[in-house]
């Protein structure tokens, strides 16, 4: 890929939309626990089926005439990001049911560091010391929260998560890279990917009331806005710091956990929160010297 040119001015606006992103996505651990005992694969299809129509009608809306022209001009790269995105989505849904909960938020920590990493080798962005920092903090209050806990065997979800999560990083890299992709079809293809990909092994008719609509909140309204505002986040903001929100997700879950299922966070839960917040907010404010991503010197 080449270097990234013409960036929208903006990072404060680019970071709102990736904190109120990533807290609606924390909203998927609370959805996918309601629909259980459903599989991993029948909750992506479900939540994808219902993203579709909705999506597609915002689409419609946005473009009018001008929408299948919209798709045809950026049709290969549309494809792209959005089965990358329906893969990233499908396999950390299904890692969820197949190892520990504790394990999965563990390797969110990863995020920041492969967007960072992936951000430097194809679009030659430099990360600022001061987001380097911010992402110790975080892998080490997420440490925390799930050092205690953290479980042996369920390596198949262990990888699947890794590879969920290196596949949103990568994405992050491509819509940082392409500004003026627009966002709402990148999350329409990413809806119609994820139905693709799921429809043979998933089992709709198995599902329940309550996964019923569990799904319907997942795919018609927190998971298309969530994507949207990730995705529309990267023309403002550094991949890096995009990501460095993900680990909130780690909090949310807590938080949602606490409030719907009485489970009541423990010492190290709370402790590790605060150290995620401080971390995060670090990360993001400070003189604009520290906070700026450093430039390729040889672009």
């Amino acid at each position: 890929m080449k270097r990234i040119q013409n960036m929208p001015s903006g990072r404060p606006l680019g970071l709102l939309m990736a904190g109120t992103g990533m807290f609606l996505v924390s909203s998927d651990s609370l959805f996918i626990r309601i629909a259980q005992p459903s599989s991993g694969w029948t909750i992506a299809f479900m939540a994808g089926a219902w993203s579709v129509p909705v999506v597609a009608i915002a689409a419609w809306r946005t473009y009018g005439n001008q929408l299948f022209y919209e798709i045809r001009k950026h049709l290969k790269i549309l494809c792209f990001t959005g089965l990358l995105a329906s893969f990233s989505t499908t396999a950390f849904t299904i890692s969820v049911t197949l190892t520990s909960v504790s394990n999965v938020v563990a390797i969110l920590a990863a995020a920041p560091i492969l967007a960072a990493f992936f951000a430097r080798l194809t679009i030659r962005e430099y990360t600022s010391r001061r987001t380097w920092k911010s992402i110790a903090g975080t892998a080490v209050g997420v440490l925390v929260i799930v050092g205690g806990s953290m479980s042996g065997g369920g390596i198949g979800g262990d990888l699947l998560a890794l590879a969920g999560i290196s596949g949103y990083a990568f994405n992050l890299t491509i819509w940082r890279r392409y500004p003026d992709l627009p966002r709402i079809l990148v999350v329409l293809a990413a809806a119609i990917f994820i139905v693709i990909v799921t429809s043979i092994p998933a089992a709709p008719s198995t599902i329940d009331g309550d996964a019923f609509l569990a799904t319907l909140a997942m795919g018609a309204s927190f998971g298309p806005l969530a994507r949207f505002l990730l995705a529309s986040a990267t023309r403002y903001a550094p991949a890096a710091e995009v990501s460095l929100f993900t680990p909130i997700e780690t909090v949310c879950a807590s938080i949602w956990a606490w409030l719907f299922f009485s489970e009541i966070p423990t010492n190290a839960t709370i402790i590790g929160a605060i150290v995620i917040v401080c971390a995060v907010t670090y990360g993001i404010t400070g003189p604009a010297s520290e906070v700026v991503p450093e430039l390729d010197p040889h672009p």
